[in-house]
């Protein structure tokens, strides 16, 4: 009778186990925001963060990456339910439920060192050739000045690695400066000897220091339970010390100190 309610006991717990219910997130290579490393392992600050409290939610993460533009379409077609980590903006609002900020975020824009060049307003860049990446949720100040031709602006794709091809084209005299996020693009010269012997950045912002955040579709079931649910595991994530464990982590305190405003 013993063995027989021992194997009864471990079957109801396999089942438990087994229901288990996954959820699906999708990110974009962003690093060191979320990225997957040489080594093919999934890594970064909001990577931790989201499929943290995600599973003090009670689910597991089934995590998949995309270019940022498939995935945010697949997202938002109900195909996944949490797409991280990216900025607000109307359009976006109509189509995803946003969390709290996960990360504060600021665009600046990267030269040559050897390039004496300051800004005040953009239309002091006129005759400089700057680069940029297609689909992404610039400053409108920074929006606007491209479709005014306010400067020569040089689109790239939104594939796997843009700002990797940004920094190149920048290393190789293709463009005078290239817009990036702060600390994706410094993540990237740390890792390029080459690339930051000659490198650096103009420390001041594109626009105000902004936020990224999580989106949940609002095209997967019962999304606004989801957001709701989401909030409440992300502050208890928060007052225990977790979120500040991983920026810790990540010396992501660069976020806002790099920046003058």
């Amino acid at each position: 009778m013993a063995k027989i309610t021992i194997i009864f006991l471990c079957t109801i717990l396999a089942c438990q186990s087994a229901l288990t219910e996954e959820l699906p997130l999708l990110f974009a290579n962003f690093p060191p925001v979320n990225y997957v490393d040489e080594q093919g392992k999934m890594k970064g600050i909001s990577y931790e963060i989201i499929t943290g409290v995600v599973t003090e939610m009670g689910y597991q993460p089934n995590v998949r990456t995309l270019p940022w533009k498939r995935a945010y379409h697949t997202a938002a077609q109900g195909k996944a339910a949490i797409l991280f980590t990216f900025t607000q903006n109307e359009q976006r609002k109509k189509e995803f439920y946003f969390t709290d900020m996960i990360l504060p975020i600021a665009d600046v824009f990267f030269k040559k060192k050897s390039k004496q060049i300051q800004w005040e307003t953009l239309a002091d860049l006129a005759n400089y050739r700057i680069g940029y990446t297609d689909g992404y949720n610039y400053h409108s100040s920074f929006l606007r000045a491209i479709a005014n031709k306010e400067f020569i602006a040089r689109k790239s794709p939104a594939l796997e690695h843009p700002e990797l091809q940004h920094l190149k084209n920048l290393f190789n005299d293709r463009v005078d400066l290239i817009i990036c996020e702060v600390n994706v693009c410094l993540f990237h010269l740390r890792n390029n000897p080459r690339w930051q012997a000659v490198i650096d950045y103009i420390p001041k912002a594109i626009g105000p220091i902004r936020s990224f955040h999580a989106g949940i579709s609002k095209a997967w079931p019962n999304s606004e339970a989801l957001l709701k649910q989401f909030k409440a595991a992300y502050q208890k994530f928060k007052k225990a010390g977790k979120r500040k464990a991983i920026l810790t982590k990540y010396k992501a305190a660069e976020l806002t100190n790099l920046i003058k405003q």
